[in-house]
């Protein structure tokens, strides 16, 4: 029952704890798929003989990563934690906007390979069915639909007061304002991603060259440590991680955009070792795309680096 400085606390509060548990239910589900996503890279070439047979095992681990995370918040949220709150909101806005450009980037690919893209083509009609419709329109539903719904939900603050109430205890995703802590998580995702390089031969664009094998892994190495602590330093408001974030961003700008001016998409992906068969399917169907996914990548850096001048606030005002 509610005490009389909960009830000042929170006037007119509503109880969420049904809405967080049908929330919650709907994230474990959607690490289930993330999970069967994971095992159909894995059962996939065995089961078919044909182009897309050798699945790199970075792309299985990119799509369990996912799976781990909307599981874990998906069970926190059903026993309405705070962090799961917290993380939920964050992790569903920082997955519902780089969902948008995927499926923009999806919808402007099929609609320029509609002729590829027909059963009487290259492609099985079975494979033709899902590219076209099937992987469009869950993308769609889920990041259109579901994590904008998760995006309302979790930021209302009725679930924020139910989560307080019914999670008394301070937990570490209060010790920082939530648009910081989506800085952190950003740098520390992008350490795990860098990590995962690893299954790519540590193939990484470095100023008009692709480094690979030792070098790679050194400077993977290096941004690694580099991510690392921006994470860790903006989760404690340092500005000076702050800063490094700022620096880490244009850097990787414009890396990529000297390397890719240099150097082939083709050569970038055979630098990653991936197989022969595959790299033909992206040369066909994904390399005449390369402006439109350059013109994507320079938004994504200019909004990446307008968040950081937002965010900005909070650390000036704990620097002192």
């Amino acid at each position: 029952m509610e005490t009389h400085e909960e009830a000042v606390q929170y006037p007119d509060f509503r109880d969420r704890k049904t809405g967080l548990v049908v929330c919650g239910i709907l994230e474990i589900i959607l690490g289930v798929l993330c999970a069967l996503m994971a095992l159909y890279f894995i059962v996939f070439p065995t089961l078919h003989n044909n182009a897309a047979r050798s699945i790199n095992a970075g792309t299985i681990a990119r799509a369990g990563f996912p799976a781990i995370l909307f599981i874990s918040t998906g069970i926190g949220s059903i026993k309405t934690r705070r962090w799961a709150r917290a993380l939920s909101l964050v992790l569903s806005w920082m997955w519902l906007l780089a969902g948008i450009g995927c499926l923009i980037l999806m919808l402007v690919f099929i609609l320029n390979t509609q002729d590829q893209l027909s059963p009487k083509g290259q492609m099985s009609k079975d494979i033709t069915v899902i590219a076209k419709y099937w992987i469009p329109g869950l993308m769609a539903v889920i990041y259109a639909i579901v994590l904008a719904a998760f995006v309302l939900f979790y930021g209302s603050r009725n679930v924020k007061a139910t989560c307080e109430l019914r999670d008394p205890l301070i937990r570490w995703t209060d010790k920082c304002p939530l648009p910081v802590l989506a800085v952190s998580l950003t740098y520390g995702l992008g350490a795990c991603l860098m990590l995962s390089r690893g299954f790519y031969w540590w193939a990484i664009p470095f100023f008009g060259f692709v480094l690979s094998g030792m070098a790679g892994s050194i400077a993977a190495l290096i941004n690694i440590l580099l991510l690392g602590y921006v994470a860790w330093g903006t989760y404690k408001l340092k500005i000076t991680a702050w800063w490094c974030a700022i620096l880490i961003t244009v850097a990787w700008a414009l890396s990529a955009s000297i390397t890719l001016s240099r150097v082939s998409l083709w050569d970038l992906y055979e630098k990653m070792n991936f197989p022969k068969q595959q790299l033909e399917i992206m040369s066909q169907y994904i390399m005449p795309h390369y402006s439109f996914i350059a013109l994507l990548f320079r938004i994504w850096v200019v909004c990446i680096a307008g968040y950081l001048l937002y965010a900005k606030r909070y650390f000036a005002s704990h620097s002192v």
